[in-house]
């Protein structure tokens, strides 16, 4: 009985960060190839945002922005929205596929803390 307990804590404690690894992985932002105003914003902790043209258009508020959970499961992504409703579409390396054919492209990130060369005066060395 003592192994079982021990084991399951074991399962709990490093089941956890490997899922949050994951999520770290695919959080960004992915821009949809066709529209670049259009935007799923993918964060660590699970949760979305979704923010695309409305359809009819709407001159005055152009935008619509959803929000809610997703679940991974290996390349199947699945938005679940605040009131339930669902939407599905794959995640291959740094591009998203919705349902309807439609690519978002990860935008890349810069790497935090790196020193950028600073531009050189004409006929100077340094």
């Amino acid at each position: 009985m003592r192994n079982i307990v021990i084991a399951m804590a074991l399962l709990i404690c490093f089941a956890v960060p490997a899922v949050a690894a994951d999520l770290n992985a695919v959080s960004g932002t992915y821009y949809s190839r066709r529209d670049d105003t259009k935007f799923l914003m993918l964060r660590p902790d699970a949760t979305f945002v979704l923010k695309q043209r409305k359809d009819p258009p709407d001159k005055d508020n152009p935008f619509l922005e959803l929000s809610g959970k997703f679940e991974l499961n290996g390349e199947t992504l699945k938005l679940i929205l605040t009131d339930g409703r669902t939407a599905e579409g794959k995640l291959k390396g740094n591009v998203f596929t919705d349902s309807q054919g439609e690519e978002w492209a990860k935008k890349p990130t810069e790497p935090k803390n790196v020193g950028r060369a600073k531009p050189q005066r004409p006929g100077s060395l340094w």
